[in-house]
């Protein structure tokens, strides 16, 4: 079947997740002309994706709502929606709302409440329709892409965004001897799996960053009373993310390092600064996290690949720390005697009865221990499109009408977001959007990096369209 977008502006966006859902509300609120868009996205609800379909309450947004607003123009957005809203989806908001973390499914509600105002409130002539299919394919020309569906569709438009977000990772063949195994829980959001393991002795949690975190308050909350033993290869453990303010902007003092390095260099001195004045180091990624993208973008692929290598499990953990309310779960745990992290490596993994046996190496040898859960809190990691199994994704590559970021994350695009193909080539009516540029600007999965490419997504988009609607009138 085929489907005719009905407008000569049309846009197709792959993903409704934030990205793809935040893409359309930034394109639909400031276009001065009619615009067809249609979002492709199996999920029956958009603005979700992964992160923001979980129901479970503990499972919070990892920085304080003052931070999170859809509009950098209205700091204050998501604040005053709150207050206005949630209590009707479940959820009342404590007296300091700006510093409180709402539950995930709550930021999804906002972000789709807001999509449906922005398709309520869209300019005359503008039309928007959500397919619940997946892509299948894409055939690019100079001025119309073509993409076909899994329900046997055939959409045509002016422009299409690649709003993917990530994927997570086969098992590996320590992992598929247990897959089936009512003991081995292989997502964190899985609620049926964790009910399985709640009457466990001892879990193992394969992990020690959000996920960890995620997977422990949902187990405390369903009363869970055994114990904890997180691993990790290099032994960083995630902390509470606490309320401080920017220390000192060290790295607008000099050149930014070209060399991870030197970086580290620089970020460890004005640590070992802060410990001597008695401050927290959780002023740090205050002052990194702008500086980002221009150290990501200076440096060349060797570079990138010692800081993914090297410093990535560190900066993980400095950068992305927990909700107070739900890593509380981990203090209590650790608090009780329940919880135990070391550096750790799994070698394997093997069915015993009602147990699974985890082959460990630690510090002080191999050694094998049984336990009633293991839960993988790795999280969706797997950014490599060459590894991804994604119909879709696999076709793209296949193709040629994109190409692998030479980092080995996500897709090669220029600084825009315009994206590549296989012999070089700019797609000037293709674009990537979150996750898929994580090779091209490292921090491309948080809400306020997504936030501003969608922004400048939804402009760039908007320039091209407007001068041809003006030459026709």
């Amino acid at each position: 079947m085929y489907i005719d977008p009905h407008s000569h502006h049309s846009v197709v966006i792959v993903g409704g997740g934030f990205a793809g859902a935040l893409t359309a509300i930034k394109l639909l609120d400031k276009t001065e002309v009619p615009l067809s868009i249609t979002i492709l996205e199996p999920r029956e609800e958009l603005g979700r994706g992964v992160a923001y379909s979980t129901t479970e309450a503990v499972h919070l947004v990892n920085g304080p709502a003052s931070t999170f607003s859809l509009y950098p123009e209205e700091p204050d957005h998501l604040v005053r929606w709150l207050a206005g809203n949630a209590s009707q989806y479940g959820w009342t908001p404590p007296a300091d709302i700006a510093g409180s973390f709402p539950p995930r499914y709550i930021f999804g509600t906002y972000v789709r409440d807001e999509l449906n105002r922005a398709i309520t409130g869209a300019r005359a002539g503008s039309t928007f329709r959500h397919v619940k299919a997946s892509a299948t394919g894409l055939v690019s020309a100079p001025h119309k892409v073509r993409i076909t569906t899994s329900a046997g569709q055939s959409l045509e438009a002016d422009e299409v965004v690649l709003a993917l977000g990530v994927f997570q990772p086969p098992l590996n063949p320590r992992e598929t001897s247990v897959a089936d195994h009512p003991a081995f829980v292989a997502s964190p959001w899985d609620a049926a799996a964790l009910d399985r393991v709640v009457n466990a002795d001892e879990i193992l949690l394969i992990g020690s960053s959000l996920s960890m975190v995620d997977a422990v308050a949902s187990m405390e909350a369903r009363g869970f009373r055994g114990r904890y033993q997180a691993i990790s290869r290099r032994g960083q453990l995630i902390e509470s993310r606490r309320n401080v303010a920017l220390e000192r902007d060290f790295l607008a003092e000099g050149p930014l390092p070209r060399t991870a390095r030197a970086l580290l260099s620089i970020v460890k001195a004005e640590r070992r600064a802060l410990a001597a004045a008695a401050k927290d180091w959780q002023a740090l990624p205050l002052a990194i996290r702008p500086y980002i993208l221009p150290l990501w973008q200076k440096a060349d692929d060797a570079e990138r690949l010692r800081f993914a290598r090297h410093l990535r499990a560190f900066w993980d953990v400095t950068a992305h720390r927990a909700a107070p309310e739900s890593y509380r779960a981990v203090t209590d745990a650790i608090a009780e005697g329940r919880f135990r992290h070391q550096p750790a490596r799994l070698f394997g993994l093997k069915p015993a009865g009602d147990l699974i046996a985890a082959t460990l190496k630690t510090r002080s040898g191999t050694h094998r221990q049984s336990f009633g859960g293991i839960i993988d809190c790795r999280g969706h990691q797997l950014h490599d499109w060459r590894r991804i199994s994604d119909p879709f994704v696999r076709s793209l590559v296949e193709s040629g009408e994109v190409r692998p970021h030479s980092t080995g994350f996500g897709i090669d695009a220029t600084p825009e977001g315009d994206v590549i193909s296989e012999e070089g080539r700019v797609h000037r009516n293709i674009s990537a959007i979150g996750h898929p540029l994580r090779g091209v600007a490292w921090e491309s999965s948080s809400i306020t990096e997504q936030r501003a490419q969608a922004i400048a997504l939804a402009d760039r988009i908007l320039s091209k369209l407007t001068p041809l609607a003006l030459a026709a009138s």
